[in-house]
């Protein structure tokens, strides 16, 4: 009962921390860059522009890019100290469902007879396609457009739609957090 219980416990609790998790996140940035004299910022327009989200969901990212950027101390300002980007890349992926096939007679188009078939755990017949995203969120020189600080966060599901706002905030929040950079 002890161990069964020690299970239990471990289990709910690795889904707790796993349920958390909306992306993967990694960043790069110059290391010649001193990011601490970095105070103001601003969006890209031209990047913004060309930004590939619904109308929905444009506003939910711009949204919650300016509410973390501004818990991480930074202001918007119209002549800033850098300028931020967000480019949102999206593949069709298909994923099988796993699970035991049924023994049983089936029939058998190659011998035109019904064969005996044991029953597996595999992929089954069956997949689904979902939509995976990958959010990227630069630091550019106001004056270079140069990447001063790049951030990544992949594996974001944009075909769940629980949720979504809460999902964006999250994501955003994540990639971010791997601003500053340590040196």
């Amino acid at each position: 009962m002890k161990h069964t219980l020690k299970w239990g416990m471990l289990f709910t609790i690795v889904m707790a921390f796993t349920s958390c998790i909306t992306v993967l996140t990694a960043s790069d940035y110059d290391k010649k860059i001193d990011f601490s004299k970095l105070k103001s910022f601003a969006y890209y327009e031209k990047g913004i522009d060309h930004l590939e989200l619904n109308n929905l969901d444009r506003p939910r990212m711009l949204d919650a890019l300016e509410t973390a950027m501004v818990k991480k101390g930074f202001t918007k300002a119209g002549q800033p100290d850098f300028l931020v980007n967000v480019v949102v890349l999206s593949s069709i992926n298909a994923r099988a469902d796993w699970g035991y096939s049924g023994g049983g007679y089936q029939w058998d188009a190659v011998s035109s007879s019904y064969q005996w078939r044991d029953s597996q755990f595999g992929p089954l017949n069956s997949s689904k396609q979902y939509q995976s995203g990958t959010i990227i969120i630069d630091f550019l020189n106001p004056e270079t457009k140069a990447i001063m600080w790049h951030g990544v966060g992949s594996g974001f599901n944009f075909d769940d739609y629980e949720n979504r706002e809460e999902r964006i905030k999250l994501a955003v929040k994540q990639i971010l957090s791997e601003y500053p950079p340590v040196y």
